[in-house]
């Protein structure tokens, strides 16, 4: 027999929820709820658990095709007026299986080959330096406005050798149709009409660059994936896709773990404390902050048949929603999951698990650690801003980072009464 779980809605929690109890309170709402049960307010499945949860992400059992899923939610919006959005949507590789999923993702993996990212790193720690040094006579910054929509837009369209007056735009268009994707929208007709246009704009720059780069290749990712792309047998419009579907993913998701490693170091001076005093520790601390609060909240899938995850009766079509936060707290109670440990070797999934882990996780890393390890060797301590408040963006029911992140440096690394310690 199913089990059926009701309550105040998830994105409800989510919104309600203060900036700092969020990863626990909301972890613990799902998990009061049992390990796999069906959610009616939403209508699908959700896994607290990480062995189910690495079952269904590498099970041939589920899909990650969620088109139909994304069809329902939006009920009073005209799907004509999105047809430009699922054009591109559909052929993304994060949408795909099996054999056209591993096709796409051998093209769209070229680009993140070791030897090329090497090739970049010096230029990506050039630009964090930069960043950081900007903020170096700052007494208070909003770190999320400053730091970390700015970095991870100026990495990928250095990866893409984007020209700087069209960067702006990018990450406009990309937060659109991230926004829409992950829930946040109210699916209204004019909902559907900007993030349409958002689509389209980037599918038509795309084109654009791809035809610039078959004329005049150079060594950055857009021509890496035009020089292969006879060779793997993607049209344009898959190449384009696949294109779009990096920079959206890219961008947004990185943004949002930033700000929400940023939050926590603010929130807890101690942890900057011993970092400073052993840097060595920061690679296995940023991986630590992602545990105890991912950008990604959700990861889903459909079932492709009938199956069970464990007790509970799955049928074809229906939709299962797996914690982010919930699974990456599946630990022994002796180690304290809810509690955040940086000399734990953190096991998480906040770039997936399986078939589709995330392609950008090496550079991901990369601009993190480059970036946390910038701020806490040649900043002062910081603190939150007491007097401008760190607000959430949950945008969406499957992505959290936060709208503004004002942070204070404490000068000749001051404690201050306000800064947990």
């Amino acid at each position: 027999m199913r089990l059926t779980k009701s309550g105040t809605s998830f994105f409800d929690i989510k919104k309600n929820s203060s900036s700092s109890e969020f990863p626990n309170l909301f972890t613990n709402y799902l998990l009061s709820h049992g390990e796999t049960y069906f959610w009616e307010k939403g209508n699908f499945h959700v896994v607290t658990k990480a062995h189910h949860a690495k079952e269904v992400l590498t099970s041939s059992a589920y899909s990650a095709d969620r088109g139909s899923f994304f069809v329902s939610r939006m009920p009073n919006l005209d799907l004509r007026l999105i047809g430009d959005f699922f054009s591109v949507v559909k052929k993304m590789m994060v949408m795909s299986d099996d054999g056209d999923h591993a096709k796409k993702r051998k093209l769209a993996s070229l680009g993140f080959e070791d030897h090329i990212l090497e090739k970049f790193t010096t230029k990506m720690k050039t630009t964090v330096k930069k960043l950081v040094q900007d903020l170096n006579l700052k007494k208070s910054v909003d770190f999320s406005e400053l730091l970390a929509k700015k970095l991870p837009s100026t990495v990928l369209a250095d990866l893409f050798s984007i020209p700087e007056k069209d960067r702006g735009q990018f990450l406009n268009w990309s937060m659109t149709m991230t926004g829409f994707f992950g829930g946040a929208s109210e699916y209204r007709n004019e909902d559907g009409i900007e993030v349409n246009a958002a689509a389209l704009s980037l599918k038509n720059y795309f084109a654009g660059l791809i035809e610039i780069r078959r004329n005049d290749p150079g060594e950055d990712y857009v021509s890496i994936l035009v020089k292969v792309q006879k060779v793997s047998g993607l049209s344009d419009d898959e190449l384009i896709s696949q294109l779009i579907m990096m920079l959206v993913a890219g961008m947004a998701t990185t943004t949002d773990q930033m700000n929400n490693i940023m939050f926590l170091m603010a929130e807890n001076i101690h942890l900057q404390k011993e970092l400073k005093e052993n840097p060595t520790l920061i690679p296995q601390a940023i991986e630590e902050l992602k545990r105890f609060d991912p950008a990604v909240t959700f990861i889903f899938r459909v079932a492709r048949e009938k199956t069970f995850i464990g007790d509970q009766p799955i049928e074809v079509g229906d939709v299962i929603f797996i914690s982010t936060h919930a699974i990456n707290r599946d630990l022994p109670m002796e180690n304290k999951p809810f509690e955040i440990d940086i000399h734990r070797k953190a096991q998480h999934f906040a770039y997936g698990h399986g078939p589709h882990y995330c392609i950008g996780a090496k550079l991901g890393r990369m601009e993190m650690l480059s970036l946390f390890e910038e701020i806490l060797i040649n900043l002062p301590l910081f603190e939150l801003d007491s007097e401008n408040e760190a607000i959430r963006d949950h945008y969406s029911l499957s992505f959290s980072g936060f709208k503004t992140l004002p942070i204070r440096f404490l000068t000749g690394h001051v404690d201050s009464e306000r800064t947990k310690i």
